[in-house]
């Protein structure tokens, strides 16, 4: 079980520093459209990942309105919908590397 959470914890940091890198970019003035769509798309997945995993974890109550981790999955899987569909951030990762690798 300390494996999964271990995991679960490198990748929310794994996400949140994506996060920061494309906020210090726009504190520089960049253009960070690539660098936030790559972001929101892996935070996404982390936290849709990460609150499937804490419902497994806590097993049968996992799913209960007992316990706010139910509501946490539901508001992942929706915002990851209602954001920005994952398609949608992999369409910007692709043409913007499109154009930076074909000049």
């Amino acid at each position: 079980m300390q494996f999964q959470y271990a995991q679960c914890a490198a990748d929310i940091e794994a996400a949140r520093l994506m996060v920061y890198n494309a906020a210090r970019m726009k504190e520089e003035g960049k253009d960070i459209v690539k660098q936030a769509a790559i972001a929101k798309l892996y935070a996404s997945d982390v936290a849709e990942k990460v609150a499937s995993k804490c419902v497994e974890l806590m097993g049968g109550v996992g799913f209960t309105k007992e316990y706010p981790i139910e509501k946490y999955y539901r508001d992942c899987k929706i915002g990851k919908i209602y954001e920005g569909t994952s398609n949608i951030q992999l369409q910007t990762i692709a043409k913007l590397l499109e154009k930076e690798y074909s000049s």
